[in-house]
């Protein structure tokens, strides 16, 4: 997926290297004597302690609230704990500490400006991002990290053109770094299909398609999306703060963009990417389609980390009851763990059997405890929750328990 090859590509930061009692900081040099707070602090710092840093520092009675140094050594001890956080998924709060840390910075930091835009892209906050960036680069302009960053928004954005500029930069500024080539090449082979699409935009999806040849497919397409997005986000509680980019493609081009099986009726790798273009229209099958791609959308948009492919697919399919009933498929049922991952590289035979079984797990769930409980399920899972402890807070078991009742139910 393109998210995940740019997770690659942003180097990981953290606050400066600190050494003994001084630090070099924005420039200067701050010295304290051992045992006093600044000491101490510097003394946490260097130890990659920030939240003992913090709470050193902010609980100095004696402290000069006009002290640059004071505010130097904050301010790198937020922005610490603000990478640290957010290397761990924890975007909310390391939001938070990027705000204070810039609260307290005596002059501009790139790399709490930094942290600021990622934070705001992962929380699907673009134009905060977008914004955060635009500072990053004007206090670092030369940063590959900011302009690989800026390239992804414009590439979520569908602007793939402005996508490739940032990335040949990056690419100018870190030569032969493979994440930004990889980038790169997959923004250009789709620009060479999709350069001369035509581009509707609502406010919940960016729609290309092939021209005058299926503008009526795309009429259609933008029609079934708005239903689309709100019956997915009625039953898993989710509400989409970005459009969603959805490319319709001729069944040839769909094989030349995503490398997919021949069984495949649609992919989401950041962007819903349909075969849809150039044929005979079934609108149920489409609904389908779209139903089951939007819910890997919101999947993924909410759980930044591993989602099991039985969970993933499971509910994508169970969300087609809004356009079909689909019936009861045979399957020999493995253990979940070994659908954990992508079913791409399956045979068609044997993909049809992990679909069915991961449609009868998500069913069972849902019969038993609730749509409501696996909305909470998936919620749990973002917040940085193994799917065991998730599935413990939302339905009151394990994964091992929920696997052998459903087993049970199966009466196999």
């Amino acid at each position: 997926m393109a998210r995940k090859i740019f997770l690659a590509a942003l180097a990981v930061f953290s606050a400066a290297l600190l050494l003994g009692e001084s630090a070099r900081a924005d420039g200067r040099v701050i010295k304290a004597q051992a045992g006093t707070a600044k000491g101490r602090a510097i003394q946490a710092l260097n130890a990659g302690d920030f939240d003992g840093a913090i709470k050193i520092l902010e609980s100095d009675g004696s402290r000069d609230p006009f002290d640059d140094d004071y505010k130097v050594l904050l301010a790198q001890a937020y922005d610490g704990r603000g990478w640290k956080r957010l290397n761990a998924g924890d975007f909310d709060e390391a939001f938070d500490d990027f705000g204070k840390a810039r609260l307290n910075e005596p002059a501009k930091k790139f790399s709490t400006y930094l942290g600021l835009a990622y934070c705001s892209y992962r929380l699907e906050h673009m134009d905060d991002a977008q914004g955060y960036l635009d500072e990053a680069l004007y206090l670092n302009p030369s940063s590959a990290q900011a302009m690989t960053l800026k390239g992804q928004i414009y590439y979520q954005r569908g602007r793939l053109r402005d996508a490739v500029s940032e990335w040949e930069q990056a690419l100018q500024e870190k030569p032969g770094d493979r994440a930004i080539q990889g980038l790169l090449a997959k923004a250009r082979k789709e620009l060479g299909v999709e350069g001369s699409f035509t581009r509707k935009e609502t406010y919940n999806f960016n729609l290309k398609y092939d021209g005058e040849e299926d503008r009526k497919l795309g009429e259609l397409v933008l029609d079934i999306l708005q239903s689309v997005s709100s019956d997915v986000g009625s039953d898993l509680d989710f509400y989409q703060k970005e459009p969603i980019n959805v490319i319709l493609y001729t069944r040839r081009q769909f094989v030349d963009i995503t490398d997919a099986p021949a069984w495949s009726d649609g992919v989401f790798d950041g962007n819903i990417r349909i075969p849809a273009g150039g044929g005979m229209i079934d609108k149920t099958a489409l609904s389908a389609v779209l139903h089951h791609e939007y819910t890997h959308a919101v999947i993924h948009t909410e759980v930044s980390g591993h989602v099991p492919a039985w969970l993933d697919e499971g509910v994508a399919q169970y969300e087609e009851h809004w356009a079909k009933k689909r019936g009861a498929v045979g399957f020999t049922p493995v253990p979940l763990s070994s659908l954990d991952s992508t079913f791409v590289s399956m045979d068609a035979a044997r993909a049809r059997e992990a679909y069915a079984e991961s449609l009868s797990a998500v069913r069972y769930y849902v019969n038993r405890f609730g749509m409501y409980s696996l909305s909470q399920l998936i919620k749990e899972m973002g917040k940085g929750e193994d799917i065991s402890e998730a599935m413990k807070y939302a339905a009151g078991v394990s994964l091992p328990e929920f696997e052998r009742d459903w087993r049970e139910d199966l009466g196999r």
